[in-house]
């Protein structure tokens, strides 16, 4: 695999080689196809080529630029053979790769760094190709306070090579291995790299088919009541319907099939199917993923400017709409006494099939604009980030069916058929969501301060920012909201050197250091607002590093679920823990204007180990206590315990059932979690290395001219590997003042289901000659939801989750057409095994909701794509 143009070994670079870089430097190798190009001799590690060709070649590094520099040992660190062999075509995918090392333990996304530097977002980064980077650094938390971010995140650090050119067109293509849910994406990027100057063009469109609930194994649930035909139950919602019909049928009957057959709708007839509602499948009215179609354009510009300051700009645009089904129209009818076989009123519960199935469609479109400036006074460095973000949401769904044309037919007949043009209005909600913030933040990093132990740092930081956000709903219940909010910060981060056995300070003490944070905010509607934190690293020996880390914070909830329009959705089936049925409700959900800011205090301590100087190989252990007071969340289980504490989220009748139900976000009182998390990372060449060459003689020697160059050490595969299991040791959440505690990790929930007390991902790839194959999963452990009840009783079964990609440079196997240079085949597959997760009740009874197919209705997907570089 060629890389920059870099054809030998380093004894070429000594000898010949500076004479015939001398030569070519002029001809602008970022110009030109970067296969043909050489570069300078400071850059001659540095020139990118698009990476299938040759394979294998040794990589010359003379130096560090841009890496990030802290007395903090990385968690992981990629160099470009390493992320070659993550087999990724993007940034995305090669973060995918390694989603799990970079996520914090509470699952935070990461701080992204280019060159050791400030971004203004991730969109800077996103559009770059994988061959453009040179080496990939996560560290840790606490470094994340020498770029002015609070120690709650990692970082993420690339470092690009200095010049690269390239062009990639991309088409992929792909389906489920069950049917249905097509999707394919075709992407067309231009990139260029020379210095400190960066250009990026992209352009990306996605769709995705829809997949009807028809194409799965779905069964209908027993506890709703309507058909297509019709159910009759009691006007109570569950009592007797009928005592004539009770005695027909020789006991209580709460729900009675609508015979089939006009005549056949008498007492006897309805009384034949007492107790035995009939279902229907609404799978051919209903989808499970929406269809999806998807348009991205975006620009990155970064250049020097003069004076010793340099710039960049970022422009996004994206748009999304999806459109999906979400099942039949149903309906409730009364049937007054005596015109049917009944002494007294009852109701019908039914699906209007004959008209289409209700409809939603949605509008996403993201506008970013992000730039950041850098420069440095006497030694000073200072940085600019500023973004705008604006993202509206744009939503049409039908609630429901006007009967008021079907009212004669349906005094006429209640049970007849209708005829479709008397249901074409229907009950209509329109949403509009539109969220704006503008912000910016300074960052001025002092001249490193020297001490006896080593340089200490010192970063302040000022920040701004208005966020506003407007809702509203027309149609069935109209609702308005608007909101606006501005922040200002500042904040203060010390990095200080306490000992050092490099610079013979306190030398038995190993390399120590303490860092100290704090900053101040003041939120609009929240008030002031702070976060404060100090940690000790602690490298008693070489490679073994100890760091502890202790930090409060305080956060107002963001926009959405302040602002989020308010939807009354009727008849929608939602399960009650307390009884153990499905119950048809009035569903409200939306946001929630009266929420508090968080609290949260996390304590942590890590151990980083790398056992060989000459390997790459990581280990890290870390445990992490975190206590979280007015945590935003959702209750979404309504069990014993949950409707206790919080009576004013559910709504019963008087027989007990539930009426209505409310998903809106509350704050909960507070929450305690105890985790132990653990990370592996590698990466090398397999086989042995080639002997190096003999030392040429110098030219003039006996023996006439210099020696031609030796040849090209023998490629060999390269490897990498990651895994990081995690143990959560307590979860205790509780959700008012004074009441009970919840164990979420012994049984209780909040959210429906049980998260696994031990969870693990894993990742690795090899890459041998651009031709390759990588993997990446994750498995979770068994857990459990405890009730009384037998069918609320919940078994989740354990889960191995395997993704496999394997990757070919056509190239390599027919090298004497051009056409395929830079050409490289793609498989992807998906959850290789089509695992699903298993939920069983006590009775070892699949619970309907729980369904396998409900859970993950997509399964395996394979994915093909091609890949040409220009």
């Amino acid at each position: 695999m060629r890389r920059g143009g870099q054809r030998t070994a380093r004894s070429w670079i000594v000898s010949g080689g500076p004479a015939i870089l001398a030569a070519l430097a002029g001809t602008g190798a970022s110009a030109q196809p970067a296969e043909d190009a050489a570069a300078p001799v400071e850059d001659a590690a540095e020139v990118a080529t698009p990476a299938d060709d040759a394979g294998g070649e040794e990589i010359v590094v003379t130096g560090m630029r841009g890496a990030v520099r802290s007395d903090v040992a990385p968690v992981a660190v990629l160099d470009s053979d390493a992320v070659a062999a993550t087999g990724a075509t993007t940034t995305g995918e090669l973060l995918r790769a390694i989603k799990g090392v970079t996520q914090s333990a509470d699952g935070a996304e990461p701080i992204f760094l280019l060159n050791a530097q400030r971004v203004s977002g991730y969109q800077e980064i996103g559009s770059l190709p994988p061959e453009a980077i040179e080496r990939v650094e996560v560290l840790p938390e606490p470094v994340a306070l020498k770029f002015g971010y609070p120690p709650t995140r990692r970082v993420v650090n690339f470092i690009t090579k200095r010049r690269f050119r390239q062009v990639q067109a991309r088409g992929s293509a792909g389906t489920t291995t069950r049917g249905g849910s097509a999707r394919g994406s075709a992407n067309l990027d231009l990139t260029r790299l020379r210095d400190d100057s960066r250009l990026t063009l992209a352009l990306e469109h996605r769709r995705t088919g829809a997949l009807l609930q028809a194409r799965r194994d779905i069964a209908p649930d027993p506890d709703v009541p309507f058909d297509a035909i019709g159910n009759i139950v009691g006007l109570g919602g569950g009592g007797e319907i009928d005592p004539a019909l009770s005695a027909a049928a020789g006991g209580i009957v709460t729900i009675a099939p609508v015979p089939a057959f006009p005549a056949d709708r008498t007492l006897a007839g309805f009384a034949s199917g007492a107790n035995s509602p009939r279902l229907t499948d609404v799978g051919p009215y209903r989808t499970l993923i929406a269809r999806n179609r998807a348009l991205k354009a975006e620009t990155v510009l970064a250049a020097p400017l003069g004076g010793g300051v340099a710039g960049s700009l970022n422009l996004t645009a994206e748009r999304s709409r999806d459109r999906s089904l979400s099942g039949p129209a149903a309906a409730t009818f009364l049937v007054p006494a005596g015109s049917a076989a009944f002494s007294q009123d009852v109701l019908l519960k039914r699906y209007l099939v004959e008209a289409d199935p209700l409809r939603q469609a949605e509008t996403k479109t993201t506008l970013h604009a992000g730039a950041t400036l850098r420069g440095a006074v006497s030694g000073w460095r200072w940085d600019v980030t500023a973004a705008l973000d604006q993202q509206q949401t744009d939503g049409r769904s039908e609630r429901g069916i006007d009967l008021a044309a079907a009212g004669a037919a349906l005094a006429a007949d209640p049970f007849a058929a209708l005829a479709p043009i008397l249901l074409e209005a229907r009950r209509l909600d329109r949403t509009r969501q539109r969220t704006r913030n503008a912000g910016a933040k300074a960052t001025l990093t002092s001249i490193p301060i020297a001490l006896p132990a080593g340089d200490a740092n010192l970063v302040a930081t000022a920040e701004a920012e208005r966020a506003d956000a407007r809702s509203a709903t027309r149609g069935t219940n109209d609702f308005d909201l608007a909101l606006g909010r501005g922040r200002v910060e500042a904040g203060l981060t010390l990095d200080l050197p306490l000992a050092s056995r490099r610079r013979a300070f306190l030398s038995f003490a190993g390399e120590l250091s303490a860092n100290a944070a704090v900053a101040l905010r003041r939120v609009g509607g929240f008030g002031s607002l702070a976060d404060r934190s100090v940690g000790l690293s602690w490298a008693p020996v070489d490679r073994v590093q100890l760091l502890g880390q202790v930090r409060r914070s305080e956060a107002a909830p963001g926009l959405a679920p302040l602002s989020s329009p308010v939807l009354i959705v009727p008849d929608v089936p939602i399960f009650d823990f307390g009884t153990g049925r499905t119950e048809i409700v009035t569903l409200v959900q939306g946001g929630n204007p009266d929420l508090a800011a968080e609290r949260r205090r996390v304590r942590s301590l890590t151990l980083n180990v790398k056992p060989f100087a000459k390997r790459e190989l990581r280990l890290a252990a870390s445990w992490e206590a975190t206590e979280i007071a007015d945590q935003t969340g959702n209750v979404y289980a309504l069990t014993p315990q949950t409707e206790a504490i919080l009576p004013e989220l559910v709504s019963r009748d008087a027989a007990g059932r539930l009426v209505s139900v409310r998903f809106q976000p509350i704050n909960f009182f507070r929450e305690r979690q105890r985790a132990l998390r653990f990370t592996l990372n590698a990466s090398g060449q397999l086989g042995k290395a080639s002997p190096p060459p003999p030392a040429p003689p110098p030219a003039g020697a006996a023996g006439g001219a210099a020696s031609p160059p030796p040849p090209k050490p023998k490629p060999r595969p390269f490897y990498y590997l990651g895994a990081g299991p995690s143990v959560r040791l307590v979860d205790r959440l509780q959700l008012r003042p004074g009441t009970p505690e919840l164990d979420l990790l012994g049984g209780d929930t909040v959210l429906g289901w049980a998260p696994p007390a031990v969870t693990s991902y894993f990742y690795g790839g090899i890459n041998y000659l651009g031709n390759g194959m990588n993997f990446d999963g994750w498995f979770g452990g068994g857990s459990r939801v405890r009730s009384d009840d037998p069918e609320a009783d919940l078994r989740f079964s354990p889960i191995f989750k395997l993704n496999v990609t394997a990757f070919v440079s056509v190239h390599h196997f027919l090298p004497r057409e051009d056409w395929t240079r830079h050409l490289q085949l793609r498989l992807e597959v998906n959850n290789l095994t089509d695992a699903h997760q298993r939920v069983r009740d006590r009775n070892g009874t699949i619970p309907n909701r729980m369904q396998e197919d409900y859970l993950d209705p997509v399964g395996r997907t394979v994915t093909v794509s091609v890949r040409k570089l220009f």
